[in-house]
């Protein structure tokens, strides 16, 4: 008696789940070159080749890992928080285009305090049209740095997506601004609104720091119902802090 054969996760190849796992941690987790990873498995007794896996790379992520990648997304989606950054990477032998040129790996995530979420999208460009493509329909609040006056994130065309810009990147500008005025007393004696939105987010960042020494969930470290919010009217409109 013998029991069946279970179903290959490639039709007609000898991998096997667990082949398959080992591989795309190595490259993917591991940052091991196809090719490291050929000569560890030679190493072992077991020669297969990168080109082998290559196509076993692109058969799982096309029959498997494309589907895990859409339910990821329609997850993120269903948040109210996403955060989103892009980073440059470079593609060789890519089709139509030259080595040299730079293409962009875009993610976004939820926030800290949602169930982790991260969607990474390969694309050739920074333009507008990715974020808008992928946001299409959604309505939250969208935070992000701010490349070039926000053009890859702000302005969409949704309104119903809520614009946040990293405030570490927002801080930065205040600090520049109090540095030039020559330095935090000078700018104190003179009621800068520069120091005075810099002194507001930094009050944020420490507040955000005793919920994480602490160990305070998410529901933890919110406002409370009524409660002042923490940056004092901070506006996101770029024009600085608004005073009573």
């Amino acid at each position: 008696m013998r029991a069946p054969q279970p179903e290959p996760p490639i039709p007609g190849s000898f991998a096997t789940p667990s082949l398959l796992a080992w591989i795309v941690n190595g490259k993917y987790v591991m940052s091991l070159p196809l090719y490291r990873i050929e000569a560890d498995l030679k190493a072992c007794g077991a020669t297969i080749s990168r080109q082998d896996m290559a196509n076993w790379m692109m058969n799982v992520h096309a029959r498997w890992l494309a589907k895990v990648h859409e339910r990821m997304k329609v997850e993120l989606l269903s948040h109210v928080r996403i955060h989103a950054d892009e980073t440059t990477v470079q593609v060789l032998k890519e089709p139509n285009r030259e080595a040299k040129k730079k293409s962009r790996m875009w993610l976004f995530c939820s926030a800290r305090c949602d169930v982790p979420v991260y969607v990474f999208e390969y694309h050739e460009t920074r333009r507008k049209g990715v974020a808008q493509e992928f946001l299409a329909g959604w309505s939250g609040t969208l935070t992000t740095d701010g490349y070039k006056h926000y053009k890859p994130y702000f302005n969409l065309g949704n309104p119903n997506i809520a614009n946040t810009a990293c405030l570490v990147h927002v801080r930065h500008y205040f600090a520049q601004i109090v540095k030039i005025a020559g330095g935090g007393a000078k700018a104190a004696s003179a009621a800068s609104v520069a120091l005075e939105a810099r002194r507001r987010i930094d009050a944020m960042f420490q507040g955000r720091l005793q919920v994480r020494r602490h160990g305070a969930g998410c529901q933890e470290g919110r406002p409370r119902r009524g409660a002042p919010p923490a940056h004092g009217g901070l506006r996101g409109d770029g024009r600085g802090p608004s005073f009573p």
